[in-house]
Formats: C-alpha cells, sequence, structure tokens
C-alpha cells in the first residue's frame, strides 16, 4: 500500500483548481507592484546617494581618510545599484526614442574595470544620470514638478 503525504495531496489539489502555478499557492493573492511607484522609489534613493556622494565630495577635508573611502564608496555601489534598476525597468521603452543614451548608458554601467577611480567613475555616471533623468521627464515617464508648479502659479 502506498500512503500518500500532504504535499502530493496540496500539489493535486492546486492542479485541479488551476488557479495558481507557482511553487507556493498561498502567494497567490500578492499584486504585482506598480512600475510608477517603483519608479519613484529607484529614483529617489539615487538622488539621495547622488546628494550623500556629493556632500561627502563636499565635505572631504573634515573627515577621516579611511571614514570617506567607506563612505563614498557606499555611495558610489548604491548609485551604480539604483541607475542599473531604473536603467533596467525604463530601457525597453526607451531603445527606439534615444539609442546613443542607452549606449553610452551601457558603456558607464557595465564598464567593470579594476583599480578605476571610482570618484571620477561616479562622477561621469553623475552627469550621464543627469541626462537619463532629462530624457525620462521629457518623454512622460516622470512628471517634470518644476513644470507643475510654474504652470499652476498662472
Amino acid at each position: 500500500m502506498i500512503k500518500m503525504d500532504h504535499d502530493t495531496t496540496r500539489d493535486k489539489d492546486t492542479e485541479e483548481n488551476e488557479i495558481y502555478e507557482g511553487a507556493h499557492p498561498e502567494l497567490q493573492d500578492l499584486p504585482l507592484p506598480a512600475t510608477d511607484n517603483m519608479l519613484y522609489s529607484i529614483l529617489n534613493s539615487l538622488n539621495q546617494n547622488i546628494a550623500d556622494f556629493h556632500a561627502y565630495l563636499k565635505f572631504k577635508n573634515y573627515i577621516s581618510d579611511e571614514t570617506l573611502k567607506t563612505e563614498l564608496l557606499k555611495r558610489s555601489m548604491g548609485i551604480h545599484r539604483d541607475f542599473s534598476a531604473l536603467f533596467l525597468h525604463t530601457k525597453e521603452e526607451l531603445v527606439f526614442i534615444h539609442p546613443e543614451l542607452l549606449e553610452k548608458a551601457e558603456r558607464i554601467l557595465f564598464k567593470g574595470e579594476a583599480g578605476t577611480d571610482f570618484i571620477k567613475y561616479t562622477c561621469k555616471m553623475g552627469k550621464l544620470i543627469d541626462d537619463y533623468k532629462t530624457t525620462l521627464y521629457r518623454e512622460g515617464y516622470l512628471p517634470d514638478f518644476k513644470w507643475n508648479f510654474m504652470s499652476s502659479d498662472i
């Protein structure tokens, strides 16, 4: 006599109902995150990391070298991570509109050379990020809050 265990029965019930095809049927009711909220979250984190990076550079004479290098490296890695996420979320839509900007972003993001001066690298990336955010605003992926404020004053 073959004894059926609980997991086999649960899998059989899921197959009969065909509601969820994943490994964890208890997660079937979780909604997918809204892309707009994800872009704002990524952009907020990116802006915060860029501001922190420049603040540490501005006050570098008042911070020990070891602390400065550690904090700048953390911020640089955060900027790289956040920009990669922003790039991956918006790349597909911009590939036909601004291919030259995407090529430049890919070159900088995936450069990966050992021994690169990460401060200069992050500053180059910061300039590219400004261009990329301007493109996102111009193409309507993110609202331009400055324009909204100016037009509401009229």
